[in-house]
């Protein structure tokens, strides 16, 4: 295998990475905009894009980079152990995404809208740390 090939691969994968969390903001950000009460088409739509668009990302995440990391597929010893540093970040971070998708299912199901403020503010500040912690691995590599 060309030894420029895994290096390729990688940024490839970094730059989608990077695609993805500035379409997750973006999204994030017109979900803020959400007003509680009942579920109109447009909210319902802007809500399950949202959650789509987190499983997608933390997705590309796990089995992209992650597990590439966690394999050695990449050859990084420094971005291995600053996996493993940020290692409880990334999870925790993962919870609040699936925690929220089922969340957001529920309210959706039910055609009503609890006042999602403080979910999407604790999200919020979860993914700002995931994004960090992303960033110091990406940096290792």
């Amino acid at each position: 295998m060309d030894t420029e090939e895994p290096r390729e691969e990688m940024e490839s994968v970094i730059r989608q990475l990077l695609i993805e969390r500035q379409q997750l903001l973006v999204t994030f950000c017109r979900a803020a905009g959400v007003a509680p009460g009942a579920v109109t088409g447009d909210e319902k739509s802007v809500l399950l894009h949202l959650c789509q668009v987190l499983m997608d990302y933390a997705a590309l995440w796990q089995f992209e980079i992650h597990d590439s990391l966690a394999q050695g597929d990449w050859g990084s010893s420094r971005a291995s152990a600053a996996l493993q540093t940020e290692q409880p970040i990334l999870m925790q971070a993962a919870k609040a995404m699936l925690d929220f998708n089922d969340l957001v299912d529920v309210a959706v199901v039910e055609g009503r809208l609890m006042d999602l403020d403080p979910y999407l503010s604790s999200l919020g500040e979860v993914l700002a740390e995931r994004f960090e912690a992303e960033d110091r691995i990406i940096t290792a590599l």
